[in-house]
């Protein structure tokens, strides 16, 4: 059964993606392409707000309107509820911390000056900022390293939801929501972001009470961009809308 802190969690998060663009949300989504539902899902294409959950610029000739976005947000009300029993769990977290300073450096001083080719233009409001598609990248030893954290993230996170929507990139932004100071950073799977929530808004269950405010839900680690596959995009904005008709019927007594 779920617990009010989770129920909570989902109630500001729906409100977190509201607030920053996405006009269609819903909770208890289907993923595009597995078994696994999301506790919060969001569709993104207008140019009203979206900063905090996609910096690309809105369409130029519709100024209104911007790409396409999804945007997952998982709710954990407990490190028990997040962490893998793994007796090893801290050295590996260690060994992936220092592996992961190793790519992203070998990626900001050797790739962006080898293979320009791999930056995605037009990405970002900012040319400094556009995405780069390093998963393209033919260096050998940064193909190796990148083997190499695959493996732990396999030991860390196995098949899990974290795991898989992050490889596949069935969303093109993912965030985990959860009480402040529950997770460490680096405990945060590669490819999520981080969502911390103060204990008072948890407390505070009023089903009429204002869930909207930068208060509630704030960006501890930004999302990493993922681009997800057009096809993912259309089937999970078609899942957000039925888990969203259900929820409806439902509160019509409809079943």
């Amino acid at each position: 059964m779920e617990t009010r802190t989770h129920r909570r969690l989902k109630q500001l998060a729906v409100a977190f993606l509201r607030e920053h663009g996405c006009r269609a949300v819903a909770t208890e989504v289907r993923c595009p392409i597995s078994r696994y539902r999301v506790d919060v899902a969001g569709y993104l294409d207008t140019g009203d707000g979206g900063v905090a959950v996609d910096e690309r610029p809105p369409d130029p000739d519709y100024p209104r309107r911007r790409p396409p976005r999804t945007v997952v947000v998982e709710c954990k009300q407990s490190r028990a509820d997040f962490i893998r029993d793994r007796r090893d769990r801290d050295v590996l977290l260690e060994r992936r911390e220092t592996m992961d300073r190793m790519r992203r450096s070998i990626e900001e001083k050797r790739l962006k000056v080898e293979e320009p080719h791999l930056r995605r233009n037009g990405t970002s409001l900012f040319p400094d900022m556009d995405d780069w598609d390093f998963t393209a990248s033919r260096v050998p030893a940064y193909r190796q390293l990148v083997r190499r954290l695959r493996r732990i993230d396999a030991m860390l996170y196995g098949e899990t939801k974290f795991h898989m929507t992050a490889r596949y990139a069935l969303a093109d932004r993912l965030y985990i929501a959860a009480p402040r100071g529950l997770l460490k950073k680096r405990e945060v799977p590669p490819g999520w972001g981080l969502l911390e929530c103060a204990d008072a808004a948890l407390r505070d269950d009023d089903p009429n009470a204002d869930l909207f405010g930068d208060s509630h839900l704030e960006i501890a680690i930004r999302a990493k961009p993922h681009s997800s596959k057009e096809m993912f995009r259309q089937r999970m904005l078609r899942n957000i809308a039925v888990a969203a008709s259900a929820a409806a019927a439902s509160a019509l007594g409809i079943h």
